[in-house]
C-alpha cells in the first residue's frame, strides 16, 4: 500500500471518530477534485466541510419528512395553480420563504372539498423542514381523539407531545367531524398553548362566519380561538370545483373515435 492511501485511511478513520463519516467516505473525491481545480488548502477544506453538510442535510430532511407524517408527494412545485380559483400565486410564495415560521405566524386555507387546500398545507409543510422547522401534519378528527386520549396523562408527558413542541403543526381538515363542547374546548387549549409559540397551518372547508358552529355552537369559544389564530396569520382562500371530480370526469369520457 502506498504512503498516500495510507494516509487518507488514516485520515478517513480519524474524521469517523469525529463523527464526520460523509466526509471521510468522500475523501477521496474530494483531494482529487480539489487538485483537479487546484484549489489551495482553504478551498479543499471548504469541499470536504461542504460534502459533510450536504449529506447530513440530506439525512435531516429525509428523518424529519418521515416523522412528520406529511403526505407523498403534495409539494407546492407539484400543485396545480391554474385550477385553482381565487388563489394568489404570490401570497404561496411568500408564505413558501417560511418567514412565517420564524415569525411564529398561522396559516388558514379555507374553500370547499377538492381545491387543493391539504395539497398546499403539506407542500408548505415540506418547504418549512426544508428550511430546518420541524413539522408534524395530523388530520383534525385524529387531533381531536389524541387530545382527548392525553387528559388522562401525566402533564409531562403531555408536555412532550408533538402537537404542542413542533415548530410548524398542520391541522388537516377541520370542519368535517363534529365536534361537542368537550372537544371545542380541548383545541381551543391546544391553540392557546401555542399561541406565539408555533406556527399552526389549519385547512378548513368552513369559512371563518362558520366556526362559532363548527365549535359546538360557542361564539365566545369560537371567538377566542379565532382571536389567538388571526393575531399572527396568513389567510389563503381558495373556491372553485373539486380537483378530484375534475379528474374523475376525464377519466369517464368515452375515448375519442380514431379517425381513418
Amino acid at each position: 500500500m502506498s504512503t498516500m492511501n495510507s494516509e487518507l485511511d488514516a485520515t478517513r478513520n480519524l474524521l469517523e471518530k469525529l463523527g464526520w463519516a460523509h466526509a471521510g467516505k468522500r475523501l477521496a473525491e474530494v483531494l482529487e477534485q480539489s487538485v483537479r481545480q487546484s484549489q489551495s488548502l482553504s478551498g479543499f477544506l471548504h469541499l470536504l466541510a461542504s460534502a459533510e453538510h450536504e449529506a447530513r442535510e440530506l439525512y435531516r430532511v429525509q428523518t424529519w419528512l418521515k416523522r412528520s407524517g406529511l403526505p407523498v408527494g403534495k409539494t407546492l412545485e407539484s400543485f396545480d395553480f391554474t385550477f385553482a380559483r381565487g388563489l394568489e400565486k404570490g401570497k404561496i410564495e411568500l408564505l413558501a420563504t417560511c418567514e412565517f415560521a420564524t415569525r411564529q405566524e398561522n396559516v388558514l386555507i379555507l374553500g370547499p372539498s377538492g381545491v387543493g387546500k391539504t395539497h398546499l398545507a403539506a407542500g408548505l409543510g415540506v418547504k418549512a423542514i426544508g428550511n430546518g422547522f420541524a413539522a408534524s401534519f395530523v388530520l383534525a378528527d385524529g387531533l381531536l381523539e389524541a387530545l382527548q386520549r392525553d387528559e388522562d396523562t401525566p402533564s409531562k408527558e403531555v408536555c412532550r407531545r408533538r402537537y404542542l413542541t413542533t415548530k410548524v403543526l398542520i391541522i388537516d381538515e377541520l370542519g368535517f367531524q363534529a365536534m361537542d363542547k368537550a372537544d371545542a374546548h380541548r383545541f381551543f387549549r391546544l391553540i392557546n398553548y401555542r399561541y406565539e409559540r408555533g406556527s399552526t397551518i389549519i385547512t378548513s372547508n368552513k369559512s371563518i362566519r362558520e366556526w362559532p358552529e363548527m365549535f359546538a355552537g360557542d361564539e365566545a369559544l369560537a371567538t377566542a380561538i379565532l382571536d389567538r389564530l388571526l393575531h399572527h396569520c396568513h389567510v389563503v382562500s381558495i373556491d372553485g370545483k373539486s380537483y378530484r371530480l375534475k379528474h374523475l370526469a376525464e377519466q369517464a369520457r368515452p375515448p375519442r373515435p380514431k379517425q381513418g
